[in-house]
């Protein structure tokens, strides 16, 4: 006998489910509400659909006008280089204690930047030839350490990996990056043009920004924004420059002392690649590594150079460059690899030089609006911002 209280042969009652959806009735469709809603959801789904569309057409004009675009953010690129460098010229009366005037300054970074362009394309053509007649020898060289390897520990097989380092064509890759260069230097006259221009037009940016404003306080507030903007800019361009010279200095110098091959070939890879946080000190170590690897047999002497190389940009980036720009402006590192893998395959090699100064600038500008804050503070290494000059800049005029 059991305690339910139900009569015999009864069924039990079925267990209460969720209410099942009920259509809007004629009334309800009627209502200025529902009209409302529905209005609203179809702007969502063309706002998405618009953006979806921009964001295509984005990548559609970067694609196909990579021929126009690629010489002009290299002018910009080479614009902000001579601005921070007049910065710097003129930050030098500090210790020198003699005022240099602004078009004097001005003079000097245009000098210094042509003079260090010539000197990098001639180191680069120069030692370009040069590595590529060599690789067929280091993979000689390389084919022998692994079947003397190999021998060791009782294989004496032919070399299985012989094919496959044929297969590398690292002359293929050399070459490319050659191609590039070179096609930078036939744009050289287009470019110069580009960078005289945008140096026109840094003086009469002031008259323009004075008649885009509509009140005094937003003129003081547009102005201050930009103004900010750009100092991060140029002290980011101007220290990390300066660091990457030293950078490659330091390594020509550990290279050129224990004699590696090529070493003022290696000290540009060193300078170029320093402006990668992370990712560009580990390729820019990855290939002089790999040839000490195959031209000196002393152990010691190859891991000591590699461990002086590895050493000279991490202190540099890691403990010189953050006190000297007051906060890190580095990119998380998996925006850095995204940011290489969108812009290589978009305009090839120049493309991977110049993402991460673009992501950089990028970033510095999401940066000091509220509204785009949180998308740098996703781009950030740390999520450590300056939010303060920010705000500042940022608020609307009252």
């Amino acid at each position: 006998m059991t305690d339910d209280p139900r009569p015999d042969g009864a069924t039990p009652a079925a267990e209460p489910g969720p209410a099942p959806a009920v259509a809007p009735t004629e009334d309800e469709r009627r209502s200025p509400l529902f009209a409302i809603a529905k209005s609203t959801a179809m702007l969502r789904f063309l706002a998405i659909c618009a953006a979806l569309g921009l964001v295509a057409l984005l990548f559609f004009v970067l694609v196909v006008g990579r021929d126009f675009l690629v010489p002009f953010v290299v002018a910009v690129a080479i614009w902000y280089l001579m601005i921070a460098l007049k910065e710097s010229f003129k930050q030098s009366a500090k210790y020198t204690r003699v005022p240099v005037p602004d078009a004097i300054a001005m003079v000097l970074a245009i000098a210094a930047t042509v003079l260090a362009i010539t000197l990098i394309v001639v180191l680069i053509n120069s030692s370009i030839s040069g590595v590529i007649a060599s690789i067929p020898k280091y993979q000689d060289r390389i084919n022998d350490i692994i079947g003397n390897s190999l021998k060791l520990v009782g294989y004496e097989g032919e070399n299985p990996l012989r094919e496959f380092i044929a297969n590398l064509r690292p002359q293929e890759y050399v070459s490319r990056a050659a191609g590039a260069i070179g096609g930078l230097v036939q744009d050289m006259g287009l470019i110069i043009v580009y960078v005289l221009f945008l140096l026109l037009e840094t003086w009469t940016f002031g008259r323009k920004l004075n008649a885009l404003a509509r009140t005094d306080t937003h003129r003081e507030n547009l102005r201050s924004a930009i103004r900010e903007i750009g100092e991060d800019i140029n002290t980011y361009m101007r220290i990390k420059t300066w660091l990457s010279a030293a950078v490659a200095v330091l390594c020509y110098a550990a290279m050129k002392a224990a004699g590696v091959d090529f070493a003022e070939f290696w000290a540009v890879l060193f300078f170029l690649l320093n402006y990668i946080p992370t990712i560009g000190a580990i390729l820019a170590v990855f290939f002089p590594a790999v040839l000490m690897i195959v031209q000196f047999t002393s152990v010691p002497l190859i891991v000591s150079v590699i461990v002086v190389l590895i050493a000279i940009p991490t202190v540099i980036n890691n403990f010189v460059e953050p006190r000297m720009m007051g906060r890190s402006l580095n990119l998380s590192s998996l925006v850095i690899i995204m940011s290489l893998i969108l812009w290589g395959s978009i305009w090839g090699i120049i493309g991977m030089f110049l993402c991460v100064p673009i992501m950089v600038i990028l970033n510095i500008v999401l940066a000091k609006f509220d509204s785009t804050r949180p998308l740098a503070v996703m781009l950030s290494a740390n999520g450590r911002i300056d939010s303060t000059r920010a705000v500042a800049a940022a608020r609307p005029a009252e």
